[in-house]
């Protein structure tokens, strides 16, 4: 062999070898540094409020991991991403996060931006928890494997508030209900008359429900929406916008007297929100799905409760927090616990122990089921409004239910079957 040969030989074999040392070098620092979370909620437009409670969950999460050694002996980064409040940004968000080598997401927080984001995960070789979408479709005719929703359904929930209301407000005869114009929205009503007939039919009553008027969450003005409402034979109103939509139209509609009209006002989960904006001009007998009730005899019974509250109020400074914030924290306790049991962050590894997982959370214990990525544990039915102390509102009582007591049967792939 040449020297000539033999010194190429030689200069090859050490770079390849330095190449091989850097490359040991980078995993070495990626395993150690670090373990990147991506969450994609809306910090601007309409949504921003809510946005900002569910990431104060997921700070108050991961603050209390990293105070304790963090995951798998390494802290956890939150890397935050601005999802609009819309499909289209939270697939922009989900894409950056990906090429940034972010595979593990906290995102979806209502249904337009799962339904988006979802099937677009294998792709992007990344897994997604998600803290609020109700639509059935996500864990049914369009389950995704990398996909879980950590929340209620529309089933579970509206199905559920409808039939308490009923049952406790026997004087309502008939119900309006306002929706979002969406696959979403046409599940809220489908679901909420269910429960409110099938109260209707245990006590031997006869309950209507009326066809749902369809609204635009992207709007601000819902006189003819309230109008319509206002104008029909009703005592019981269902709304299931949420967020600043919600507020809106309660803020419009009490111009006009919408808030004496109805008996009682069940919401779809935006409660203290309503609260905060409406102080005591909230409606009376105004009803909401709740993710968490601190401060009640319910809240105080899970030990995992106050501290979730009084990191809150630490990072906050806000002594009532908006249920949701309960919802993003389950879902950053869910990823940490799930990347502990695969002893990893590999996308794969990280579903596969998600799958069939328990965990404590500020609510109790908590389960993902294995065929459909839907998750099960307590919920909560909470009377919303003024009182006399500070701030001059609050939860003024709340009923728990297990929603495993009233999830329908896994069926991931196909349409649920009533």
């Amino acid at each position: 062999m040449s020297m000539k040969r033999r010194s190429f030989l030689q200069t090859s074999a050490a770079a390849a070898v330095g190449v091989m040392g850097l490359s040991s070098m980078n995993v070495a620092r990626a395993q150690s540094g670090p373990i990147r979370i991506g969450v994609m909620l809306p910090m601007s437009g309409i949504g921003a409020e809510a946005g900002a409670a569910w990431l104060a969950g997921a700070k108050v999460a991961t603050e209390q991991w990293n105070s304790k050694g963090g995951v798998l002996k390494r802290q956890v980064e939150l890397v935050v991403r601005d999802d609009k409040f819309t499909s289209a940004g939270a697939v922009a968000a989900a894409r950056e996060l990906a090429g940034s080598g972010v595979n593990l997401l906290i995102g979806g927080s209502q249904s337009p931006m799962a339904l988006a984001t979802a099937p677009i995960l294998p792709e992007l070789k990344a897994m997604m928890v998600a803290p609020c979408p109700t639509v059935m479709s996500l864990t049914h005719e369009n389950f995704q494997r990398n996909f879980f929703r950590l929340s209620w359904n529309a089933y579970i929930a509206f199905a559920g508030i409808g039939n308490m209301l009923t049952d406790r407000f026997k004087d309502v005869e008939t119900w309006s209900l306002i929706v979002p114009d969406s696959e979403n929205g046409r599940d809220m009503a489908r679901f909420f008359a269910t429960g409110v007939q099938r109260a209707a039919a245990k006590a031997g009553r006869q309950v209507k429900v009326l066809d749902p008027v369809f609204a635009s969450l992207n709007k601000a003005d819902y006189k003819i929406e309230i109008n319509s409402l206002m104008n029909a034979p009703s005592q019981g109103l269902f709304v299931g916008l949420t967020a600043a939509p919600c507020i809106s139209l309660l803020q419009q509609g009490r111009a006009v007297g919408m808030d004496r009209k109805f008996k009682v006002i069940g919401d779809a989960g935006t409660e203290l929100m309503i609260a905060k904006a409406m102080q005591k001009s909230t409606p009376a007998n105004l009803w909401s799905i709740s993710y968490w009730v601190p401060g009640t005899e319910a809240g105080r019974r899970n030990p995992m409760s106050a501290p979730l509250y009084e990191g809150y109020v630490k990072l906050t400074g806000d002594r009532n927090p908006p249920s949701i914030v309960q919802s993003s924290h389950r879902c950053a306790l869910a990823l940490f616990n799930a990347i502990q049991k695969a002893n990893g962050t590999e996308t794969d590894a990280v579903i596969a122990a998600l799958e069939g997982l328990t965990f404590d959370t500020a609510v109790g214990a908590y389960h993902v089921r294995k065929e459909d990525h839907q998750g099960l544990g307590t919920a909560y039915i909470a009377q919303v409004g003024a009182r006399d102390a500070d701030p001059g509102y609050g939860i003024v009582d709340a009923i728990a239910y297990n929603e495993a007591d009233v999830a329908e049967p896994p069926s991931p792939g196909k349409a649920i079957a009533m």
